[in-house]
């Protein structure tokens, strides 16, 4: 008999801000609309700078450590050793803290060892939701996971993405073996409240200095060394520019170093990681939105710019151009292509108040009707009951 509450495990790497707990975060907030009662399960870390929004929204957390982290402990190979070793038991303590759990539905939202997870849910008879997010969910075991589903998850496995391409990017080597109608495959976009991004009262004014905004974790796939080395080039149309860039990680000294390079550091600004309170008056401070990634899932930080009324710049990665209507609600450049990205800038960095308006309109009001988190929320939850359902009557 199905239990009274839906009691839901979501699995991922960090309690930190980022665009899939920041959207678990603000869909946790109707869990009291849809009787659900939802957990956490960090893999890396434990705890992290959203763990006490988590507490906030009756969000339970726990951490199921795939490795023990990197402490330098010396002789540093004997402590990598010692670390690889208790790796290898991860599959029996999830089993034991997975048993002893007994959720309705467990969602994958980190991909890191899937498969693991694949094969202690069937055993435990729990149905998984995977929630495709990254173009590259499922690089290594490819073949291995064509057998497992085909012989061993057939029934204990459905999928949705957040974006067509992502999906298409990780499993179209698979349709002919799915369960699941591919074509129908629930597309659902990562989205958070978008009301406190609506609300904001723009103010679009002809002004020569011309403030531009992007938020991101600094790594490769966001693409900001390729974003500086254009600006590099558009400064010498537009020298009088500021480019703000909220956000953190491992490619800030890089960036760093090439704003020195290239002159730039009168013009653009490295703010580090912002609290998710702020990120509303970041959005209200700038003139033009960028999204110069390389790779991408459906970025939750373009719905927010969207919401915000601001003409956005954004690369054609991952599900990027379903979220953006080129030259309607934003401007899309070749993903990587410099030279777009150059021409792009010029483009709208000359925008004038009207065009600017027109475009940062058009793009709130696109946002409010194919993002609602009050949607989402509701065709998640009828998603969770379809599979939850299945699998008691199965």
């Amino acid at each position: 008999m199905k239990q009274t509450k839906t009691k839901i495990i979501h699995l991922v790497g960090s309690l930190n801000p980022g665009g899939v707990q920041t959207y678990i975060l603000n869909v946790s907030k109707y869990d009291t609309v849809y009787d659900i009662e939802r957990e956490i399960w960090t893999l890396y870390q434990e705890g992290g700078l959203l763990a006490n929004e988590f507490l906030k929204n009756n969000v339970k957390t726990s951490f199921c450590i795939i490795i023990p982290q990197d402490r330098n402990w010396k002789p540093y190979l004997l402590w990598k050793k010692l670390r690889n070793f208790a790796g290898s038991f991860y599959f029996l303590r999830f089993f034991i803290k997975l048993k002893k759990s007994r959720p309705s539905l467990i969602v994958l939202d980190e991909p890191t060892r899937i498969l693991t997870h694949f094969t202690v849910s069937k055993l435990l008879n729990v149905p998984v939701l995977w929630n495709i997010h990254a173009e590259k969910s499922l690089v290594k075991n490819k073949w291995i996971f064509k057998w497992m589903y085909k012989y061993f998850l057939r029934n204990k496995l459905t999928v949705m993405s957040v974006s067509k391409y992502v999906l298409l990017k990780n499993l179209s080597y698979m349709k002919e073996f799915f369960c699941q109608d591919f074509e129908n495959i629930p597309i659902v976009h990562a989205t958070v409240n978008l009301d406190k991004f609506s609300s904001i009262d723009r103010k679009y004014t002809n002004k020569k200095d011309v403030i531009i905004g992007s938020v991101g974790r600094l790594n490769w796939a966001k693409g900001y060394d390729l974003l500086i080395e254009s600006l590099h080039v558009v400064k010498r149309n537009h020298p009088n520019f500021q480019m703000k860039i909220a956000g953190d990680g491992p490619y800030r000294s890089k960036l760093e170093s090439m704003l020195e390079r290239y002159s730039l550091k009168d013009n653009v600004f490295i703010l580090g990681e912002l609290h998710y309170k702020e990120i509303p008056a970041f959005y209200n401070s700038i003139d033009l939105y960028i999204q110069p990634s390389i790779s991408e899932g459906s970025p939750i930080t373009l719905k927010e710019a969207m919401a915000s009324s601001l003409p956005i710049l954004a690369s054609t990665a991952g599900g990027i151009p379903e979220i953006i209507k080129h030259n309607e609600t934003g401007i899309l450049f070749e993903n990587g292509n410099r030279q777009e990205l150059e021409l792009g800038l010029k483009k709208i960095i000359a925008m004038d108040n009207f065009q600017r308006k027109k475009m940062g309109e058009k793009a709130r009001e696109y946002s409010i009707k194919y993002f609602d988190i009050k949607k989402t929320t509701n065709v998640l939850n009828n998603i969770y009951n379809s599979i939850i359902d299945e699998n008691y009557s199965a």
